[in-house]
């Protein structure tokens, strides 16, 4: 098998869900050069994996908190707290949950009426049966 090295595109994450947010920029360094949120949790010794995981199951209150403590820690790119906040809350839209949540958005009326009731399956079971039995009935003459 070829690594993804080999192809010219490396795979970020272990799960390819996160790559979208795992490869987003935070802001340059004092160099210019451009710095992901990989690089920034690498870096400020926490796992990329297990946070995006976290923050990708948080509320986005507690999500956007947690994400801007994070940045705030990290001092090797600068930013301004409304910067901050712009950039943690474009980081936090990358992350898969959130673009499913929004893409396949059902009212309640909707996802109700979809759902079968629990006892649908038996009903209809019970109604071939009897149908099967009126059938061969039939079929004797009786």
């Amino acid at each position: 098998m070829v690594p993804d090295m080999a192809k010219g595109r490396p795979q970020l994450s272990r799960d390819p869900a996160f790559e979208r947010f795992l490869g987003a920029a935070v802001g340059d360094d004092e160099h210019g050069t451009p710095v992901s949120v990989l690089s920034m949790m690498v870096r400020l010794d926490v796992d990329p994996w297990d946070e995006a995981t976290e923050l990708s199951t948080m509320n986005d209150a507690p999500a956007m908190k947690r994400l801007e403590a994070l940045m705030v820690r990290f001092q090797d790119v600068t930013l301004a707290a409304p910067d901050r906040s712009k950039i943690a809350r474009t980081l936090l839209a990358a992350l898969p949950h959130r673009e499913k949540a929004e893409a396949t958005a059902v009212s309640s009326e909707q996802a109700q009426f979809a759902t079968l009731h629990p006892g649908a399956p038996v009903f209809w079971f019970i109604a071939a049966i009897l149908i099967v039995g009126w059938v061969a009935m039939l079929a004797r003459g009786g």
